[in-house]
């Protein structure tokens, strides 16, 4: 166990925080939580009893707990961009779960009070910080494919409809799109390096009014497309498959990876030669974006390197489009 050194205000006290606890305390290298706001002073209190964190009636009280040395904000989509304009107007460091925010102004808003106070911020998009995923971006960096021709990526799984759930309710921030299609859309911008020429989305629509499956094509200017699947109302293999000129990457389960496969031609052209990448971490993952921040902090910077705030931009705005796109 490492010892406790770096204390996290944690915003929201739902089911997400149990495997982020089942990561950060015994592998993020000394993170714990240190104070707890939840949306019932309840909620709040059990977490604290469970995890040894003290419970607060208010967003403000928890982020003024002097052993608090940054915020990482877990509510429902729609507040993510109060608590973390909240959390920056103090100086705090900010991790945010994805997305940050449900439109392009707010995540503007948000980066720019990160700016202006001069204080961190990185949005939580974990699958950047998997060691699969830096894994697969070094071969493509490397040449290993070649150029990179085509991504594909699925996330999508069948819930049952419930206007209640905050997958289908508007109010929440619900529709495939930005609870699970902000992965695909992510990993495009991590493969691609670049913002797409052109998107064209398309979506099937629950009762409630939320896209329930949302289908995207982007298309690169340097080349290539994207064909990008998200849905709350479909099964589908959540794996990606990335396409070069000298073969072609597989990532099962993409959005949180614990393996990839790199297979490429033989020199009469077929498929065969082939490579893996196991790396054998413990947990889920969630520690490696902690440790990132954390080292951030410690180092002065007011951003990370590879989860950078014009990245979080940058996917607002795609998200922006496709929703745009699907709803002309």
């Amino acid at each position: 166990m490492n010892s406790k050194d770096f204390g996290w205000c944690f915003i929201g006290s739902g089911r997400i925080t149990d495997r982020v606890l089942n990561d950060l305390l015994p592998y993020a290298n000394g993170s714990y939580p240190a104070a707890v706001y939840s949306k019932t002073y309840e909620n709040a209190l059990r977490f604290a009893r469970t995890h040894g964190a003290k419970a607060y009636a208010s967003a403000d009280a928890a982020m003024s707990d002097p052993d608090v040395k940054a915020v990482y904000i877990c509510t429902t989509n729609p507040s993510h961009k109060d608590y973390a304009i909240m959390a920056l107007r103090r100086g705090l460091p900010v991790l945010c779960e994805k997305p940050a925010a449900l439109s392009l102004d707010d995540a503007r808003r948000i980066i720019a009070a990160s700016k202006d106070s001069d204080a961190y911020f990185m949005e939580g998009m974990w699958t950047r910080h998997n060691p699969v995923i830096k894994r697969v971006l070094s071969w493509i960096e490397e040449g290993r494919i070649g150029k990179v021709r085509s991504l594909s990526a699925s996330f999508s799984f069948w819930h049952d409809y419930n206007p209640n759930s905050r997958l289908f309710d508007p109010a929440q921030g619900g529709g495939a799109l930005y609870d699970v299609g902000i992965y695909v859309i992510a990993l495009s911008r991590f493969v691609f390096n670049e913002m797409p020429e052109s998107v064209k989305a398309f979506a099937d629509f629950a009762p409630s009014g939320v896209d329930s499956l949302a289908a995207m094509i982007f298309k690169y200017p340097g080349g290539g497309i994207s064909r990008l699947f998200a849905g709350v109302s479909a099964d589908e293999p959540d794996d990606a498959v990335i396409s070069g000129e000298k073969g072609y990457i597989r990532i099962p389960h993409f959005w949180a990876p614990k393996t990839s496969r790199l297979v490429l031609k033989k020199p009469d052209g077929d498929l065969g030669l082939e490579e893996h990448y196991t790396p054998g971490f413990p947990g889920e993952g969630f520690q490696f974006e902690f440790n990132a921040v954390k080292d951030d902090v410690l180092a002065g910077r007011k951003e990370n390197s590879l989860m950078t705030r014009e990245l979080t931009l940058s996917m607002a705005e795609l998200m922006e489009a496709a929703e745009k796109s699907f709803k002309a």
